[in-house]
């Protein structure tokens, strides 16, 4: 095993340490709730939609597994080179960067399946993520080959019920209910600070596509300039909310449900609702 980290090592130096620091760092969850958020202002809201609820599970999901296997990682281990620490949280099996990827991009790939570009730039980000956490030395290749199937897996078992999971015939006050209470049956088994962020988030989030889809019926596509602009200031103002309750989320973890609740629901729906009223939404 340490043949492997001496071999992707051997060439290390500033400026690869730095391309890989990089790559790991788009990687990271809050690069792909940017993405995420981006396609739902600008681009196909339900597919938006549809890309966070999976992305989000399977994060998760990989949460709830590193809490599971309790793997350590190679850091401190003779012959291992680790740098970027502060990416390296929690447990090491299975990554949750190479779960990201394997989950986020080919899900992905279905809205782009045309453009061969896009699907080239997804392919050299999965194994250029995976890659990165190696030479970085914070996973075993078996943490980055576990990340991949599973990522595979939740995209593959996510189509299977896509279509039909989305298109019940359900009451608003039923799906605002779900979106309530099975992210929340979710903390009995995963209370940490990542879970209580992302039960906040995708409860807020889905009730809010929810308020929207049936009262709003937001229009995301514009022109780039608008679209630039709207982005801006949405995600100005959902970190100014953040950052203001920081100094509660520090102290207590439990606040981050509230927080992330709030700031799902201005994601979905009340940076939408925005957008109307001052007339930065698309045409028909």
């Amino acid at each position: 095993m340490l043949a492997v980290y001496q071999a992707i090592q051997y060439f290390h130096n500033p400026i690869t340490d730095a391309f890989f620091i990089l790559l790991s760092f788009l990687g990271s969850e809050p690069t792909y709730i940017l993405l995420i958020v981006v396609i739902f202002w600008n681009v196909d809201k339900r597919f938006g939609f549809r890309l966070a609820v999976l992305f989000l599970t399977s994060m998760a999901f990989n949460g709830l597994l590193k809490d599971i296997f309790q793997t350590r990682r190679p850091i401190g281990q003779s012959g291992v080179r680790s740098i970027y620490l502060s990416s390296a949280t929690g447990s090491s099996f299975p990554s949750g960067h190479s779960q990201g990827a394997a989950t986020f991009y080919p899900y992905v790939w279905q809205r782009w399946r045309r453009q061969k570009v896009w699907q080239a730039i997804g392919i050299f980000m999965i194994l250029g993520i995976g890659f990165s956490r190696l030479y970085l030395g914070v996973h075993w290749p078996g943490d980055i080959l576990g990340g991949y199937f599973i990522g595979t897996l939740m995209v593959f078992g996510f189509q299977r019920l896509d279509e039909s999971l989305f298109k019940l015939p359900i009451s608003l006050s039923l799906k605002i209910l779900l979106s309530v209470s099975l992210p929340l049956l979710f903390l009995l088994v995963y209370h940490t600070p990542a879970g209580w962020q992302v039960v906040g988030f995708v409860i807020g989030f889905t009730s809010g596509y929810f308020l929207e889809d049936s009262f709003l019926d937001y229009r995301e596509r514009t022109q780039f300039v608008p679209s630039l602009f709207k982005t801006i200031v949405g995600l100005t103002l959902l970190g100014l909310w953040l950052w203001l309750c920081s100094p509660l989320t520090q102290h207590y973890t439990w606040v981050y449900l509230p927080v992330l609740t709030i700031g799902g629901l201005w994601t979905s729906f009340g940076a939408p609702y925005m957008f109307r009223r001052f007339g930065w939404e698309g045409q028909l």
